[in-house]
């Protein structure tokens, strides 16, 4: 009898996953095949009850459903792998790799591309996804339920996969920076690290929810923070004197450029 799913890399990408998966009772953890090279992370999870195969071959083929979490650079090492006479789910989360890219390695298997991001890992993750042509939806329902369980999921088409990079799997570590950058600040100016923390981190989350829940278009948002001659818009106009827009276009289409790179 074969596992539900397999795991290849449990990174932080894929580790996030695996412990939402489990967290959201989905999947036991007798269902669940894992296997990475690295014998600490090993050692780590056989501890907390996990499985593991003894290499990668073994990994594909007592498994249904493949994710694939390792880096984009290391797909060389699938290529060494035998696929015949499995009918295996694939889903990969490498960015820049195509489905086309893993026609090549898998041969005819049902693809399924991912872009998830970290925040799976307290089950609000958000994730877009983009099928092969002969995924049946039975199939993709299933993976989507996958993601579904440890966040929300939204289906785009495979060609832009790569542009909705910088919008949902790399924003944490934008807004990261972003937010660091006033608790630093914040604190510059005397103000104890924990509060500063607290109350931004707050305002962040308090401000999605007001884009995702109000009528308001995002101006209007803006609009409504700002007193005229107020402290908000002095801010405001340092943003656009120097030109952040352009710069957050700048980092975004930096990103989108690699992701296509990547798939060479």
């Amino acid at each position: 009898m074969k596992y539900k799913l397999g795991i290849l890399g449990l990174g932080k990408m894929g580790s996030s996953i695996l412990f939402g998966i489990i967290r959201s009772n989905l999947y036991s953890k007798d269902e669940v095949l894992l296997y990475d090279v690295n014998e600490e992370v090993k050692n780590d999870l056989k501890s907390k009850g996990f499985k593991f195969s003894c290499n990668e071959q073994e990994l594909v083929e007592n498994v249904d459903t493949l994710l694939i979490a390792i880096k984009p650079q290391m797909f060389y090492k699938l290529k060494e792998l035998n696929y015949s006479n499995l009918s295996l789910t694939v889903v990969s989360i490498a960015a820049g790799k195509t489905i086309f890219n893993l026609q090549e390695i898998f041969g005819n298997q049902k693809f399924i591309r991912v872009m998830p991001n970290t925040p799976a890992l307290i089950s609000c993750g958000a994730t877009a996804i983009a099928r092969g042509e002969n995924v049946d939806e039975e199939t993709f329902s299933k993976v989507k339920q996958i993601f579904a369980s440890i966040g929300v999921v939204e289906e785009i088409k495979e060609d832009k996969m790569n542009e909705i990079i910088p919008i949902n799997g790399s924003m944490p570590a934008y807004l990261y920076y972003f937010v660091q950058a006033f608790i630093e600040q914040g604190v510059k100016d005397g103000i104890d690290y924990e509060v500063a923390k607290k109350l931004a981190c707050e305002a962040v989350i308090g401000s999605a929810k007001m884009i995702l829940e109000t009528d308001k278009s995002i101006d209007q948002l803006i609009k409504d923070v700002c007193s005229p001659g107020g402290a908000t818009l002095e801010g405001l106009y340092v943003f656009e004197n120097e030109k952040l827009k352009e710069t957050i276009y700048k980092a975004s289409i930096a990103c989108v450029n690699k992701a296509y790179d990547l798939s060479k």
